[in-house]
């Protein structure tokens, strides 16, 4: 019966690629470039709904920059070393974890520490490589300890879901490079594998193969991504799915949306590019 499941998953997969491969039609759309900026190290970028971009180095350093490209706000976190998930979707604060440290912290949208915390501080838990934000004051680890997908509640220091994912996915060293929690679903990309769905209870719903350790950005109903030199766009509900070339002189594998902007990053230069209309 294990044998028959895997086979059902495998075949599952490779006809949503085929699906995929037959339905994304890399555009001649040319990307216009707004500005850039060089920057040593850069490790992460993100962005909020006002359009303002965030971007961390490789020394935990917090850069902010205006959607017309002046620098905000810079900040020696106390976070000083890389910073493994950084999320400024929710305009009111600014989450980063450091897997290195076992540490998370909250910021205000000008830079100001709100809070921050040791892992063992908030919560009761082995090794945690990914972190991210919950609704209602939770906090979400994968922890490698027990391979575990764990929901916490930051008031009472509870674990309040569970879901053991190697029972899902049958794999021994999970990568797993986004955690992030979007419109009452939870998120979770394994490098090389794909974007897994879980829904607010940690009740897993469905997997997008994604064959990249590019991190995806999450946007309403779709998911994007950077995979092959295409920035490709998938509606994670009817599947459907779309990209358009970006350039590949950069080796852009870092990603940013805005409503108006696209941010396309290496580990030296953040390019900003005006987003076409229907992307």
């Amino acid at each position: 019966m294990a044998m028959q499941l895997r086979l059902i998953k495998a075949f599952s997969a490779s006809l949503f690629l085929l699906c995929m491969a037959n339905n994304v039609c890399g555009q001649d759309t040319k990307l216009t470039k707004l500005w850039e900026v060089s920057l040593s190290g850069i490790d992460k970028v993100a962005t909020n709904n006002r359009g303002e971009i965030f971007v961390t180095n490789n020394q935990g350093y917090l850069f902010q920059y205006n959607a017309s490209g002046s620098s905000v706000n810079q900040l020696a976190t106390s976070l000083s070393a890389p910073v493994t998930n950084l999320d400024a979707y929710n305009t009111v604060n600014i989450f980063l974890f450091s897997a290195a440290l076992q540490r998370f912290e909250f910021l205000d949208r000008f830079l100001n520490p709100i809070s921050s915390l040791s892992i063992n501080e908030a919560i009761a838990s082995g090794w945690v490589s990914q972190a991210c934000p919950g609704n209602n004051n939770s906090l979400w680890v994968y922890d490698e300890s027990d391979l575990n997908l764990n929901k916490y509640n930051l008031t009472t220091n509870e674990l309040v879901q569970a879901q053991a994912l190697n029972t899902l996915i049958q794999q021994n060293d999970l990568k797993v490079v986004l955690l992030k929690e979007r419109n009452n679903l939870l998120f979770l990309q394994i490098a090389e594998d794909g974007l897994y769905i879980f829904d607010n209870l940690a009740n897993f719903i469905e997997k997008i193969p994604l064959d990249t350790h590019n991190r995806s950005v999450i946007e309403g109903d779709y998911v994007y991504v950077i995979q092959e030199g295409q920035l490709i766009k998938i509606n994670y509900l009817t599947k459907e799915s779309k990209s358009i070339a970006i350039p590949k002189e950069s080796n852009f594998e870092k990603l940013g949306l805005s409503s108006q902007q696209i941010l396309l990053a290496n580990e030296k230069v953040l390019a900003v590019y005006k987003r076409p209309k229907d992307l």
